[in-house]
């Protein structure tokens, strides 16, 4: 059996890549992306854009309003985004027009996502943005009384690094998604429908920083068109993900997730396109030489 060759190893830190070995198997599921250096060169774009907009400075940056449909300050809604482009601008954006938010956030990462919009926000940001801890079994009740009180309820759809897909694997859904699937979150969704609020969802365009930063929207839904709850929140959700498919396959690079796709989504893809030597690759964690089914996401100790 040939395994695939690592010839940039040495290159690499051994945390690097490891990083990349999972970030190829994403790619090679859902854009069937099969050649090792294409894979390398995706990677450095989505490793250099994450580290770019990270960085950005929000308060410097022009934003163009090029929603549509988009509920009042006054008219709270769900608006629904990705981790995709400039991505940390949807929400300062909807601050700056008066918007009032309510964000279910990990644990894990709640006290980060504090600090940065302190930063960009001044210490009074908390008179406009709400965390909740999205694991709080009580989330739905909170969301419906700060809804009662003005919030609009801001939620990225694809997760993050503080979300795990081994906590609450039951709550997923899978759905065809670019040339595989992945497993999804429909929550917020189901949520949207029972309180038969509007849902906006909005995707920062790319690459535009030099002409400012581009809020659109990606589509819009009144839940109380839909009479049937469990035939709206499975349509929906694949209807958001494909509308996200076309943003995505013009700059995959936008896309921050592909970086964590493994730990939150679980991408799948027909075995059959799969060769022996395209699902094997060497790896090392703390010294220890592994082999990565990157079909399964199983490795193995060699």
């Amino acid at each position: 059996m040939q395994f695939t060759q690592t010839t940039d190893l040495p290159v690499y830190s051994e945390v690097t890549w490891r990083n990349f070995v999972f970030f190829s198997a994403n790619v090679q599921h859902l854009l069937d992306v099969r050649a090792l250096a294409t894979q390398q060169k995706l990677y450095h774009h989505v490793c250099s854009f994450a580290a770019l907009q990270a960085q950005a400075d929000m308060d410097t940056f022009l934003f163009r309003d090029k929603t549509f449909w988009l509920a009042p300050p006054d008219r709270p809604a769900f608006i629904l985004t990705f981790h995709f482009g400039h991505y940390r601008a949807v929400p300062i954006f909807l601050v700056r027009r008066g918007y009032r938010l309510c964000i279910p956030v990990s644990k894990d990462v709640r006290a980060q996502q504090e600090a940065y919009y302190s930063a960009h926000l001044g210490a009074s940001f908390r008179e406009q943005v709400l965390f909740l801890e999205a694991e709080d079994p009580h989330l739905f009740f909170k969301l419906r009384r700060h809804m009662d009180q003005g919030y609009h309820v801001l939620c990225y759809l694809d997760g993050g690094t503080g979300a795990s897909v081994t906590a609450d694997a039951n709550k997923l859904t899978e759905i065809p998604f670019l040339n595989g699937s992945i497993r999804v979150r429909q929550g917020i969704v189901d949520m949207a429908w029972l309180l038969q609020k509007g849902i906006h969802t909005l995707i920062v365009e790319m690459p535009d920083e030099q002409n400012g930063l581009t809020i659109c929207t990606l589509d819009y839904c009144d839940t109380k068109w839909y009479g049937d709850r469990k035939f709206f929140v499975n349509y929906y959700i694949k209807s958001i993900y494909q509308d996200f498919e076309d943003a995505l396959l013009q700059h995959p690079e936008g896309w921050e997730a592909w970086l964590y796709l493994h730990k939150t989504m679980a991408p799948g893809s027909h075995e059959s396109r799969w060769t022996t030597e395209q699902r094997m690759v060497l790896f090392k964690n703390q010294g220890q030489q592994l082999l990565l089914d990157k079909y399964t996401y199983l490795s193995y100790v060699l």
